[in-house]
């Protein structure tokens, strides 16, 4: 019949809303973020260094447990002109990331960028070894960069090293603990109610007994008269 046909009809459309439904949660289980790293050498052209990929369920809650993924792009390392600009030692070196944090498939547009400034010598003197570490907020957005090697001091050391030995690591903000309210409060209240007692009555020790300490005077009197 006709409403055996409609029922049917609206029992597959709300397993169509279903499997949407955990098909988009499935999704973004398993979805990925991204950080375009680029970097340049003195008044240069900027250029695409390498891809961090930071696995989140997410963008507002950034796991700190997970450490990203460092995908290099071979072909703009740029470690020759980064050789040469460490021994001319007349320029420095560039690197920035976006501001905000990429969805997978998502075009990067122009939302600002955050970037780092370092001598070229204090990476090529570490053979090209340092650790790149991102930090970031709890919302998901990059507030800042830093660049650690095992260099103290430019020499004038040249390396035989060929690419980068790029070690990246995820910085989030530490939660501390929160004040204990209620505790405080507790106190507090406690305090005005020890100060409003006080203040209730603030006669004499006289003032407040004298209806018992004339009676014991007068009879003590009366009896020291009687003997």
């Amino acid at each position: 019949t006709f409403q055996h046909y409609f029922k049917q009809i609206n029992l597959s459309m709300v397993w169509l809303v279903l499997l949407q439904v955990l098909w988009n949660v499935a999704s973004s289980q398993h979805s990925e973020f991204l950080l375009n790293i680029e970097h340049k050498i003195g008044s240069g052209e900027w250029s695409k260094r390498a891809t961090v990929i930071l696995p989140t369920i997410k963008q507002s809650s950034l796991p700190s447990h997970n450490k990203p993924q460092y995908i290099p792009v071979s072909s703009n390392e740029r470690v020759d002109e980064l050789k040469s600009a460490a021994i001319q030692n007349d320029t420095l070196y560039y690197i920035r990331t976006n501001h905000k944090v990429l969805e997978e498939g998502e075009i990067s547009e122009s939302e600002g960028y955050v970037s780092i400034v370092v001598r070229p010598c204090s990476i090529v003197e570490a053979d090209l070894v340092h650790t790149l570490t991102i930090h970031m907020d709890n919302s998901g957005y990059v507030t800042g960069l830093s660049l650690q090697t095992k260099t103290e001091e430019c020499v004038g050391k040249t390396t035989s090293a060929s690419s980068f030995s790029t070690d990246a690591q995820v910085s989030y903000p530490v939660i501390g603990a929160s004040p204990d309210v209620n505790t405080f409060i507790q106190m507090k209240e406690a305090e005005d109610r020890k100060k409003t007692d006080e203040s209730k009555d603030k006669r004499s020790f006289f003032a407040k007994y004298w209806m018992y300490i004339v009676p014991a005077v007068l009879f003590f009197m009366m009896s020291m008269g009687g003997s």
